[in-house]
């Protein structure tokens, strides 16, 4: 029974990386019918409120500290727009796969600015620097045609990492002062209404989404479901029934699948260097995030 239970959970984190490996291919999709990055967030944004707003409802804000809870929630939210905004700029100049593997390398950056100097060993430097070559590698001057735009892309979307990590830093303090759930919802519900704000001061929005095709519609609506809210669930079902280090290298197969999806979804022209790149960013970040997990 616990071997089954086991092998459930290893299953459902699984699915989880999946579905979170597709977010950068359904904002591709999105963007061939011309939607801008703020656009698609607004939207991700609006779609995901009423599961942000139904725990708001039920709490009992009589126990809490409002101020309190809103000024921890409101730096998390400018640090988690920051993150999202980067990202889904820097998307527009790089590849799906290629987005993925830098955003993927932020559990350095969280180990960087939060850890003293004694915690850096000689082995994760050895660790940090491939996994720069890794990066290096999956960008080779040589094969792309597009170097300005790749550049602009990488650094977008390494802000992004830098912030998410920022952001990952800043919440663990968060959620020892106030509760966890309720600093998610309010967090994202302060992200919506900065996000419309935006919406709302550039009027060509509203003409915009009035010629949106049917089937972008169908990919916000994925991005949303596959992207945001079944992962969260199927991570915390499958956290109970495996540990944390088993799920972490399981999540680390998300680049990887990323660069699968990109080549038969998108049509991504896969060269040699992208697939070795790939193989040693994941494999380095892991085995930081493994011995960090043990430190």
């Amino acid at each position: 029974m616990n071997l089954l239970m086991k092998n459930i959970g290893i299953l459902v984190v699984f699915l989880a990386t999946v579905f979170l490996s597709t977010k950068s291919i359904w904002a591709k999709l999105i963007y061939l019918d011309s939607l801008s990055p703020l656009n698609v967030l607004v939207c991700r944004a609006v779609l995901s409120l009423p599961f942000f707003l139904i725990p708001m409802i039920r709490f009992d804000w009589n126990s809490v500290n409002k101020s309190k809870v809103f000024k921890y929630s409101f730096f998390g939210a400018i640090l988690y727009l920051s993150s999202s905004i980067a990202d889904f700029i820097g998307l527009l100049y790089i590849s799906a796969s290629l987005e993925r593997a830098v955003l993927f390398t932020f559990p350095i950056y969280v180990f960087l600015l939060s850890s003293d100097l004694s915690r850096i060993t000689f082995s994760k430097v050895v660790l940090i620097v491939s996994t720069v070559l890794g990066l290096a590698i999956m960008f080779n001057p040589t094969v792309d045609n597009h170097l300005t735009d790749t550049l602009i892309g990488i650094s977008l979307v390494l802000l992004s990492a830098i912030f998410w990590a920022l952001f990952i830093i800043y919440s663990k303090r968060a959620v020892s002062n106030i509760s966890p759930t309720i600093f998610t919802s309010t967090y994202m519900c302060i992200t919506t209404v900065l996000l419309l704000l935006g919406f709302i001061i550039d009027s060509k929005n509203f003409t915009t989404f009035s010629t949106l095709q049917t089937h972008t519609m169908i990919y916000l609506v994925f991005l949303v479901i596959f992207c945001s809210i079944i992962p969260s669930y199927l991570m915390s079902f499958g956290l109970k029934r495996i540990n944390a280090s088993l799920a972490a290298v399981i999540s680390a197969m998300g680049p990887i699948v990323t660069l699968a999806l990109d080549v038969v979804i998108l049509n991504h022209n896969l060269a040699l260097n992208e697939i070795i790149g790939a193989i040693i960013v994941t494999a380095c970040v892991t085995c930081l995030t493994r011995l960090n997990a043990k430190a």
